[in-house]
């Protein structure tokens, strides 16, 4: 019955990603690139750079990104949350140090005796800390490392947590930029006696701007599967963003993309929506930040 209840809630609770844990690490809950279909891997580094591409940050132009979220994961199904904060820093023009916290929530379930009464509820939770560094090797090439400590709290006896890591590499020329992640490699999290890897995932984009219009693409491969995703982003005045992609996949099922952004005097604001999918429909997020 054990087995049975933790299948059920890795399934509901995060992602179906067959003999894995710790599915919600494979979510990448910025709201910009989210209303581009998520490639994120390949484009300029924003407050989400921990996460999505250390290596991003040792290339910006900026000094300096914070920012917050929330995401509504999945609210027609399960009604998970997602609760983030994330920023880098610049100490040199070729160092940037960076940290993230993100935090999974879902709803309670009863828990009931042997005779079928309830007796009590419980809570799971998810989440995972981390830090990061990125170097500018030359011009246009940097690389970076995000370590990660994530905590899962499943069930009263399915407690556990690992470490992690991410290794990145992130290229720009004039208008091009790409981008190459290795997320998630590291220890097993051990529920009892049972241990699952985290959800290690290979990723590989780029995006182009040209006249205002960003246009992005990624590739990723995860619990044995191709994912890939596009997506566009037109700026008004760099003031207004408007975006919107579409993301195949199974491990994370197919979905469409809108999304909306403003930035005035250094603060930023992001939310987005996600569509076509029956699983994500409704699925909906926001962040807000400053950058200087």
């Amino acid at each position: 019955m054990k087995k049975i209840l933790i299948s059920i809630l890795f399934l509901g609770l995060t992602l179906s990603l067959s003999g894995q844990s710790l599915g919600f690490l494979a979510i990448h809950p910025d709201a910009a690139t989210a209303g581009m279909a998520g490639t994120s891997v390949g484009q300029q580094a924003n407050a989400y750079a921990p996460d999505n591409n250390m290596a991003a940050a040792a290339l910006s132009t900026g000094r300096m990104d914070l920012g917050a979220g929330y995401t509504m994961w999945m609210p027609g199904i399960s009604k998970n949350g997602i609760l983030t904060a994330s920023g880098y820093f610049k100490l040199t023009d070729r160092l940037a140090l960076g940290a993230d916290w993100k935090n999974f929530s879902s709803p309670s379930y009863a828990i009931t005796s042997p005779e079928g009464r309830s007796t009590t509820e419980f809570t799971p939770k998810e989440f995972s800390i981390g830090l990061g560094a990125s170097f500018r090797i030359v011009d246009g090439l940097a690389a970076g490392l995000h370590v990660k400590m994530a905590s899962s709290s499943l069930a009263k006896d399915a407690k556990g947590s690992a470490f992690g890591a991410d290794i990145s590499l992130k290229y720009e020329k004039d208008a091009l930029q790409a981008g190459l992640s290795a997320d998630n490699i590291g220890g097993k999290v051990k529920y009892g006696n049972s241990a699952y890897p985290m959800p290690l995932c290979i990723r590989g984009g780029a995006a182009y701007t040209f006249s205002g219009l960003t246009a992005a693409v990624e590739a990723d491969y995860l619990d044995g599967g191709v994912m890939a995703g596009a997506g566009l982003q037109y700026s008004i005045k760099d003031i207004v963003f408007v975006r919107a992609g579409y993301h195949y996949g199974k491990a994370i099922p197919s979905y469409a993309s809108l999304g909306l952004g403003l930035q005035f005097a250094g603060i930023h604001a992001d939310f987005f929506y996600l569509l076509a999918s029956e699983t994500l429909k409704n699925t909906l997020g926001f962040g807000l930040g400053y950058r200087f």
